[in-house]
């Protein structure tokens, strides 16, 4: 969580905690851009939970390091806008994942012997959910090579990275 708060600091991200879940029943953050510099809202909530909290501020970071096209904010009817918000949203992700979870320690932990998402969740103090995504990331990055692997399998691949 201090390196997340570093950048916040380098950066001179301003951080606000909010009541969202009022809102929308699953949003834990929002990144902000606008005319007094870029700005992350945070859902009371996470003040009581270090793993979601580390999770969603990652996201929302990333959010600034990949700059997103689009307005979550305002109402879109068009596919194409769509589209390109979950981009946006993907982009943010992958950013986060590789940034709590980078691949080399990864595979550190797959040779240490841990092999599930939960005990691999455990050892990054991230969520499950999150755990997953990376997982999910990893086997996009391997279909791009032509490999086909299954989540369960991820396990098993023995990564060049190490």
């Amino acid at each position: 969580m201090e390196k997340l708060w570093e950048i916040i600091e380098k950066e001179n991200i301003k951080v606000k905690y909010r009541h969202l879940s009022h809102e929308r029943e699953t949003l834990y953050g929002l990144y902000l851009l606008d005319d007094s510099g870029p700005i992350i809202i945070l859902d009371h909530s996470l003040k009581t939970s270090r793993r979601l909290s580390r999770c969603v501020l990652a996201e929302e970071i990333g959010h600034y390091y990949t700059a997103p096209r689009t307005n979550f904010l305002t109402a879109y009817t068009s596919y194409s806008t769509q589209l390109t918000m979950s981009k946006d949203e993907r982009k943010a992700m992958m950013w986060a994942t590789d940034f709590l979870i980078p691949d080399r320690e990864l595979c550190k932990a797959l040779k240490s012997g841990l092999r599930s998402c939960y005990e691999l969740a455990e050892h990054f103090d991230v969520t499950e959910w999150f755990m997953y995504r990376k997982m999910g990331f990893l086997k996009m990055c391997f279909r791009r090579t032509g490999l086909k692997v299954k989540g369960r399998d991820l396990f098993q691949v023995e990564m060049q990275l190490c």
